[in-house]
């Protein structure tokens, strides 16, 4: 009887061991963002101001300036970021 006891407390504690060790891979949900430019920014694109206008006027979720345009219209423009 004592080795029996014995028998299933060793399996126990190896099956809790073996449960602990086992990476936990479970998947999980990766926000996605969209970026738009910001509707009615106007003005050279400064990023403290680009990140207050996208978040207090247009309710998104951050606000960058990104380089855009083609050739020597290239200049740097607010996009904000909203949660897709």
């Amino acid at each position: 009887m004592a080795k029996s006891q014995f028998s299933c407390a060793i399996y126990f504690a190896l099956l809790i061991c073996f449960l602990l060790l086992v990476p936990n891979k479970m998947p999980m949900a990766e926000a996605k963002f969209c970026k738009r430019p910001a509707e009615h920014y106007s003005g050279t694109c400064y990023p403290n101001r680009c990140y207050s206008y996208c978040k207090s006027k247009e309710h998104a979720y951050s606000g960058e300036c990104i380089w855009t345009g083609q050739g020597h219209q290239r200049h740097y423009a607010c996009y904000c970021v909203y949660n897709c």
